[in-house]
């Protein structure tokens, strides 16, 4: 999304709509690195990793550092991704549902959380 919204950025003397080759894709990747150190692993119950399925940032003034992460087996955690450990600090944890929490989203300017979990007999 950041990326289509960047090339597709209008630009002095060239139309509005069609790709810019003056900033070609892979100049914007060039900066980006994977490091072992911003890795935040995810578990479930037994200890084992399992797959996240929603990450967000705090959207409070001086807590934009923390990180909540959401999982497959509906655990909740806090990371602060300041921390200068090798593993990022786990400042909280819950299970915040018996099965997977698909998403979270802070709510606006407050240090909560609203999440998407599954609800096996819920219909619309």
């Amino acid at each position: 999304m950041l990326f289509n919204s960047v090339l597709r950025q209008p630009q002095v003397g060239l139309p509005r709509n069609g790709w810019s080759s003056q900033y070609p894709l892979q100049s914007l990747l060039t900066g980006y690195q994977c490091n072992s150190n911003d890795e935040h692993t995810s578990y479930g119950e037994s200890g084992v990793p399992v797959p996240p399925f929603g990450c967000t940032f705090s959207s409070v003034p001086d807590m934009k550092h923390i990180l909540a992460v959401a999982n497959e087996e509906g655990f909740v955690r806090l990371y602060n991704t300041e921390s200068q450990t090798y593993r990022k600090t786990c400042v909280k944890e819950w299970m915040a549902h018996w099965n997977a929490v698909f998403d979270l989203a802070w709510v606006p300017g407050e240090f909560k959380l609203q999440l998407v979990i599954s609800w096996p007999n819920f219909g619309m």
